[in-house]
């Protein structure tokens, strides 16, 4: 069973220890103290996995052990001198030793190496029921210039009217709340493998205690105990570990012998059809996404891929930017392969336990999600359960295909816009090009036929996206019947004004009422959206796994936020704008920097944010400027006198018509 061993200690010339030993001892390495001039080096039976991990403005140094911890020493000059950390943790047994390096890795990486800190790793399997990882930090921060920087810098302050110098930490990487967060987020990590791995069991940083759980903590033993009882002598630490298995064993015994007939009842009956070489590139894949390869995920993570490949689309030109290009290309390409063999594997499963099934009538989606669910219920689908599988598989597409439009409706209506634009340009090439006159047959005669395939390919084309702009606009014209059915004025808004009002009324959960102009309502708090302010920024971050941790807190503490609704998201932009002096100028950056990479552009520029590649037409372009420049509310008002008034106009040219036919029958 998995456990939870997290200790940290710090490495100190106080109480005479020396980095090069410690590495050396954790790294199996012969170093050289240049100090001392004397070679470190601690014989181990195992030869332990070690890498050194550094942020990116980190000296190329870095990266040979001997030198960095040589440097540390040579930096440190004070007697008492922190010089380094250490920290002890144990790594799921469950796991393949390739992905408890893997994680432990991904662990570094993640949590010490982007808060800027050099790792030093080393993972020990001298007892295969131990694995375990010794990571040595750094304490020094280094500046972007790759010099080291400053573990404090003095300030002044006023103390009883007196002027004080006081020293205060550079990094928070020595406080409490640091070190409980690290622990937090071991568990989180390991979890996360032993779950995308098919274990079901968990760890937690939180004590047997805080869970109400009644077995008892086993205490970490550490080498010299365990050396003491292998040479026969007593060992108190050993004997209390002893004692508590015992219990323990006592309580959890019943659960754990039916866990494990209920693990061995699932796996008995179907087992998956992947080749070895199908296997291999499923790790590799998994490794390289940081996500475990099932049908669900894949999609997931293209989905992630587009949107941030169409927001590098719209920023500078820059070696970093081609860079994550060649990530993003590089990972949809392993995501094709996976899928390649998810698909191939289906049909294999699927032949081999369901050979009369029509394989051929069955979506990718349909045939992988029939082994899914045949491996999960551990039995034989009926027909009546294909079919209502097979049902409710396309019931999810078309959902999923619709969440992405009704999300991300002024993206797609102003995409629909520039295609009618676009095909209608290329339309009018064609004809002024090759002189055609529709109101003179002639004129056809001579043209190719390719072209004339073209022209009708155009018109097709032009003819489908209008219909969906027509379909878009009767799905505004009746959300707007509902919330104004009394306003004769809403059938003379523009395509933009009746979006901005659907926007408002999904934002605060009503219509907004003439009251609202003069007295905006006001949906969050302002400790509320510097609490989203900071989720979001977390979760603007480029990696899946962030993201995921990030975005389930918010909708935790914050479960009516529309995360995936672009408007909501806007109309939020928008609140927090208003609020801006009361919410502050660290958060209001926070959330310009968010909102710049994902909505808008710098200065009147606009970034098209939903997949699809289009510029909006200059005539389009005023609907987000307005949003984005000027107050939301008056935009609405706007809009309502300018409504009124072509409505006001229609009806006095109504009733004048009205008039004049009237007369008309009372001449005859």
């Amino acid at each position: 069973m998995a456990i939870y061993h997290f200790s940290n200690q710090i490495i100190s010339r106080k109480k005479q220890q020396n980095t090069i030993a410690a590495a050396a001892y954790r790294s199996g390495e012969k170093l050289l103290d240049e100090r001392t001039n004397e070679v470190k080096y601690y014989k181990r039976e195992v030869e332990p996995i070690t890498h050194i991990l550094a942020p990116n403005h980190a000296p190329v140094w870095v990266y040979d052990r001997q030198q960095l911890w040589n440097e540390v020493e040579r930096k440190e000059k004070q007697w008492n001198a922190q010089l380094a950390r250490e920290i002890n943790v144990a790594l799921p047994k469950e796991l393949s030793h390739e992905e408890q390096e893997q994680l432990a890795i991904e662990f570094c990486n993640e949590v010490f190496v982007s808060d800027g800190m050099v790792v030093d790793l080393a993972i020990h399997r001298d007892n295969e029921d131990n694995p375990h990882f010794h990571v040595m930090l750094t304490l020094r921060p280094f500046n972007e210039d790759g010099a080291w920087g400053n573990k404090q810098k003095k300030v002044k302050e006023m103390v009883n009217e007196i002027q004080q110098v006081k020293a205060v930490h550079t990094t928070d990487w020595n406080t409490k709340e640091k070190l409980l967060h690290w622990r937090e987020q071991w568990a989180f990590y390991a979890n996360h493998y032993l779950e995308k791995n098919g274990f079901s069991d968990r760890i937690t940083h939180l004590s047997n205690k805080a869970r109400g759980v009644e077995t008892l903590p086993t205490i970490h033993e550490g080498f010299v105990a365990r050396q003491m009882q292998k040479e026969g002598k007593q060992s108190d630490r050993v004997q209390i570990n002893h004692e508590r298995k015992e219990y323990n064993n006592v309580v959890i015994g019943i659960q754990e012998a039916k866990r494990e007939k209920e693990i061995h009842r699932r796996n008995e009956k179907f087992t998956r059809r992947f080749t070895p070489a199908e296997k291999k590139q499923l790790r590799e894949a998994a490794k390289t996404l940081r996500v475990f390869v099932n049908q669900g995920n894949v999609l997931k993570r293209r989905s992630q891929l587009e949107k941030w490949a169409n927001r590098l689309k719209y920023s500078p030109d820059s070696i970093d930017k081609y860079k994550k290009l060649n990530r993003i290309e590089r990972e949809t390409e392993i995501l094709n392969t996976a899928e390649k063999i998810l698909i191939n594997e289906a049909d294999r499963f699927l032949k081999k336990y369901y050979p009369n099934l029509q394989n051929n009538n069955l979506s990718n989606t349909e045939k992988i999600e029939l082994v899914e669910s045949t491996i999960s219920q551990n039995k034989f689908l009926n027909d009546l359960e294909i079919n209502d599988l097979i049902m409710e598989t396309k019931k999810k597409e078309l959902q999923r295909e619709l969440h992405t439009i009704l999300n991300h409706r002024t993206k797609f209506v102003l995409a629909l816009q520039n295609e009618i634009r676009h095909e209608q340009q290329k339309f009018e090439q064609l004809r002024v090009k090759y002189g055609i006159d529709f109101a003179n047959p002639s004129t056809v005669n001579n043209v190719p036929e390719a072209v004339l395939n073209q022209i009708r390919i155009s018109l097709d084309k032009k003819n489908q996206m209008k219909q969906s702009l027509e379909l878009m606009e009767r799905l505004y014209d009746h959300q707007l019947e509902e919330m104004y059915p009394n306003w004769d004025g809403r059938r003379y808004l523009t395509l933009e004004q009746k979006e901005f009002f659907i926007m408002g009324e999904e934002y605060y959960g009503r219509a907004i009422t003439p009251h609202d102009l003069s007295d905006p309502p006001r949906k969050f708090s302002v400790e509320d959206q510097r609490r989203i302010i900071f989720y979001l920024a977390q979760m603007s971050e480029n990696e899946p796994i962030k993201q995921a941790h990030y975005r389930e807190m918010l909708l935790n503490e914050f479960p009516d936020y529309q995360i995936d609704n672009e408007s909501f998201l806007n109309m939020f932009y928008h609140e927090c704008r208003r609020f801006s002096d009361e919410i502050g100028a660290e958060h209001i950056e926070k959330l310009e920097g968010i909102f710049e990479d994902q909505f808008v552009g710098k200065g009147e520029e606009v970034k098209p944010h939903s997949p699809g590649t289009f510029e909006p037409h200059p005539s389009d372009v005023h609907s987000y400027s307005l949003l984005y420049g000027s107050d939301f509310f008056s935009i609405l008002e706007s809009a309502i006198r300018e409504a009124d008034r072509k409505w006001r106009e229609d009806e006095f040219e109504l009733q004048r018509r009205n008039k004049k036919k009237k007369r008309k029958d009372l001449d005859r």
